[in-house]
């Protein structure tokens, strides 16, 4: 039975050094890949307004609340806001960006970044139909779901993700409570 213990002790503690120097060996790669994907989830909300995407800058602005990207094309034009939204949804966190206009009035879409939702249901956030269903709301009011009837962009509304009502529930509320704060910090340091 000691002996048992031992070999078992072992085993634990080989297994714990091996996923430390794993972890440790590849945090640089899981790092550079996390920034990759948020390079490129700002350069596709602002990708309509450029002819070349290599002329987009992204500046991080020194905020008290949610992380804010001001995006402007290589001549210094602004294009708009990014700002980084992160939920709980039904799998997990939830992490995307909500482009928003230079007047702050319009949402130009939103870009997942990270997700662990249920593939074929809730992952569909990823999927262009979804995303598109934000581009042009309002940000002046809230934006709202409907499912089982065709969205009103007059009434802010997107259609439900069918069998992922939280997850959708959970970016409509996520985007609404974030864009609030951000438009608001925003808005102090323009003036």
């Amino acid at each position: 039975m000691r002996k048992m213990i031992i070999v078992l002790t072992a085993v634990m503690v080989l297994s714990g050094l091996v996923l430390a120097a794993t972890y440790t060996s590849l945090s640089p790669r899981i790092e550079a890949n996390r920034v990759a994907a948020l390079n490129a989830s700002l350069a596709s909300i602002f990708a309509d307004q450029v002819a070349d995407v290599a002329d987009l800058e992204f500046e991080e602005l020194d905020t008290d609340g949610p992380t804010v990207y001001r995006g402007s094309a290589g001549d210094g034009a602004l294009l708009g806001y990014a700002v980084r939204v992160q939920t709980q949804g039904y799998g997990g966190t939830i992490t995307m960006l909500a482009g928003v206009a230079p007047d702050l009035e319009t949402i130009l879409g939103i870009e997942v970044v990270e997700q662990i939702e249920t593939p074929g249901l809730g992952g569909n956030i990823t999927n262009e139909s979804f995303k598109q269903q934000f581009e042009g709301l309002s940000t002046r009011e809230p934006i709202e779901y409907v499912k089982n009837i065709e969205p009103s962009k007059a009434d802010n509304e997107i259609q439900a993700i069918s069998g992922a009502t939280i997850t959708t529930k959970a970016i409509v509320n996520g985007t609404n409570s974030t864009l609030d704060r951000a438009i608001e910090i925003i808005r102090r340091q323009v003036q």
